[in-house]
């Protein structure tokens, strides 16, 4: 039972279990300070069991009069610790308001810290997981443990110090159950594990694919003729089969030596003239079809033997179309051919042939080089001459009947990669050649390709021809003359690489040359051994795609044929010489068969012997060397350097961005060099060059280079 107390009045409500203890009393008032402060610090404690709850509520609560009554805290027994923590539970004391009604958040029957310190035990809820319990508590209490505030304040005028109380927090739940609790939780967890490691091995495993697929270097895409090495072949002079042995070379004695140049590295396998002629090969120029074979040469079968061979070999076939002066005389013939008679036919054809001897004079040893020298030899014909020239082209309105058109479309079914149009700068002026061109480029096959002398491209005259040339063109042959000195081929390099053709990127590449069928050998015109082999690596050197005329990997000479003075135009056309290996008969013909001309002797020794194969390997695999320029922030630059030229010796640089640089040294002169070139690199090691150099580290503080050597260095970073 309760007594009503006055308004102002603290009611507390008193566990009947505890009996009172002046010991206790006792014991809360000895603490120190330390003590408590640490009894006001919140500790959460589990609600006493349901049972000794409700029988601790049942208590009678004492009222204290403010004034005329006795201290009240002498009226209470206060708990001692040996009562409270009993095994039956913790009880404690609660805090009711000012109208004597007590707290109704009463801890909840399914608490699980309730039940955990109940003595019966026997509950059904505690057969479930304690989450689960906590999740589905209609409410969960928590008690806190604070000194009493009215027995604090009544105490203080007393030096006591106030007992503990039991403060009830309650924490209200949701009395519905949960949905996910009734998971399989276990399977779920090993599904999700099994999960997260499927994806993270797929993952690694793409991770690797790439990695593993991707390319080792980032080089820049080019097409097979860039870059390339080709090889350009005088037929007749190259090998003659043993099955005809007229002394005069053939398909088959190409298809014969193919080995040989897949070996050296060979790209493309260019051919000079395989037209039928009169008096060939002396006379190779004056043909007379360019849709046959010449009778000497083989058939057409053996033709497209050799071009299916060349395939096999991943190897390319270029072939040459001489258009001058054989499309002016064709034409020329077609348009008066019904107006003249046989007498005017006569004296036109004598005149003709005056003039070509005239211009051949003129041209073949040194091709026009500008406009002015072009009108200059033209000027010198006669006017019937400059007539038909202009009207080559024009003549034929229907582009399929003209002979270069019929050329390409027949050669391309035979088995031929590309075509080098000789002679193209004569019609470049003339107004229908951008259509022409046009036409001729859209019969081309893919990945097949045009070859023009720089002749063509400085004789053009209109912004249209120019463009034309610069669009429908892939390579432009470039003849570098070596037999100056170093300063002049400085010049040389120098004019291309800082012209029109590097102004962007997709104009077309240099096609580097130092001899062909037109020009003597270098091996003759310089008297220092080695010049021939140093002359090709200097233009395998140079940015572009680089041309060997065979014969000068190994430095043969022209021929000194006394009794052949008349012939003296295709001297440098000197049978190949072959060197003899394992005691086998390997010539250029059958032992006692006369060769159309004399056979080249043996070349004279050279310390570069092989230097050749090394560098066509070394172009292929390093893009320093073989690209044309470097393309940056939105300008073409060369990657190409003539560093010093100098007492015959000359230094060019080939570098690109985060790769090793490459430097080409070489002595064109007579004499031994020893150069400080400190100035220009420090060291490297040597990559190309004689069999004593290779893979020595070199300083350029004093760099020694005996006559006619050239080799190859890979510079330190």
């Amino acid at each position: 039972m309760s007594i009503q107390k006055p308004e102002g009045l603290l009611s507390v409500v008193i566990p009947t279990e505890l009996p009172p203890s002046p010991n206790s009393q006792q014991l809360f008032i000895s603490q120190d300070q330390q003590d408590e402060e640490a009894s006001d610090c919140p500790l959460l404690t589990p609600s006493p069991p349901l049972i000794q709850t409700e029988k601790s509520l049942q208590s009678v609560p004492l009222f204290n009069a403010l004034e005329g009554v006795r201290d009240p805290l002498e009226m209470i027994d206060t708990p001692t610790l040996e009562n409270i923590n009993t095994e039956d539970g913790l009880n404690y004391m609660n805090i009711v308001n000012s109208s004597s009604k007590p707290l109704n958040d009463e801890p909840s029957s399914r608490d699980p810290m309730v039940e955990s310190t109940s003595s019966s035990g026997s509950s059904s809820d505690t057969n479930e997981p304690v989450c689960a319990q906590l999740l589905t508590q209609l409410n969960t209490a928590y008690q806190h443990l604070a000194p009493d505030a009215q027995a604090l304040f009544y105490n203080q005028e007393n030096g006591g110090k106030p007992p503990l109380v039991g403060i009830q927090l309650v924490v209200p739940k949701s009395p519905k159950d949960y949905h996910f609790m009734k998971w399989n939780w276990p399977l779920i967890r090993k599904t999700c594990y099994w999960s997260l490691m499927s994806i993270l091995t797929g993952c690694t495993a793409l991770v690797i694919g790439i990695i593993a697929t991707m390319p080792k270097g980032c080089d820049p895409p080019v097409e097979w003729w860039q870059g390339s090495t080709f090889y350009e072949i005088f037929p007749a002079s190259f090998q003659d089969s043993t099955k005809s042995a007229d002394g005069i070379g053939d398909f088959r004695g190409i298809t014969m030596r193919l080995d040989y140049l897949k070996g050296l590295g060979v790209r493309a396998i260019r051919l000079n003239s395989i037209f039928p002629a009169l008096h060939y090969p002396e006379y190779y120029s004056n043909i007379n079809s360019m849709t046959d074979v010449n009778k000497e040469l083989g058939t057409l079968e053996d033709f497209i033997v050799l071009a299916r061979e060349i395939h096999k070999r991943n190897m390319s076939l270029v072939l040459d179309l001489p258009l001058y002066p054989f499309v002016k005389n064709s034409n020329d013939e077609d348009a008066l051919t019904a107006k003249i008679n046989e007498t005017e036919r006569a004296f036109r054809n004598r005149r003709d042939t005056a003039n070509d001897a005239i211009l051949h004079e003129v041209l073949p040893s040194a091709l026009p080089t500008s406009v002015e020298t072009i009108r200059d030899v033209l000027s010198s014909a006669s006017p019937l001459l400059g007539k038909a020239k202009g009207q080559v082209l024009s003549s034929h309105s229907d582009h399929r009947q003209h002979p270069v058109s019929e050329a390409i479309r027949i050669w391309q079914q035979r088995g031929v990669d590309g075509f080098y149009l000789k002679g193209l700068e004569h019609y470049v002026n003339e107004n229908t050649f951008v259509t022409s061109l046009r036409y001729w480029r859209s019969l081309l096959h893919p990945n097949n390709i045009f070859i023009c002398h720089i002749n063509l491209l400085n004789a053009a005259t209109s912004t249209a021809a120019r463009n034309s040339i610069l669009s429908r063109i892939d390579l432009i042959d470039v003849t570098l003359h070596v037999m100056n000195d170093t300063k002049d081929i400085k010049a040389q390099i120098e004019n291309i690489t800082k012209g029109m053709l590097f102004e962007k990127a997709s104009y077309p590449w240099i096609h580097w040359s130092i001899g062909g069928v037109d020009i003597g050998r270098v091996a003759s015109a310089m008297s220092v051994k080695n010049a021939s082999v140093a002359a090709s690596l200097l233009t395998m050197i140079l940015p572009g795609t680089t041309n060997i005329f065979y014969g000068d990997e190994i430095g043969i000479e022209d021929c000194d044929c006394q009794d052949h003075k008349d012939l003296a135009h295709v001297h440098n056309l000197v049978p190949m010489y072959w060197e003899k290996k394992d005691n086998s008969d390997s010539s250029f013909s059958t032992l006692g068969i006369t060769t159309w001309l004399p056979e080249a002797g043996k070349p004279v020794e050279t310390s570069l012997k092989g230097t050749v194969t090394n560098m066509v390997k070394l172009r292929m695999e390093t893009t320093p060397i073989y690209v044309k320029a470097v393309f940056k922030e939105n300008q073409i630059m060369v990657n190409c350097d003539v560093r010093y030229v100098e007492d015959e010796m000359i230094v060019i640089e080939r570098w690109y961005p985060r790769r090793n640089s490459y430097a080409f040294i070489a002595n064109f002169g007579n004499k031994t060099r020893t150069k400080d070139l400190s100035s220009l690199y420090y060291g490297g090691r040597v990559v190309i060059g004689p069999s004593y150099r290779m893979n020595q580290d070199i300083y350029f503080k004093g760099l020694t280079v005996p006559p006619g050597e050239a080799f190859v260095i890979k510079l330190d970073k």
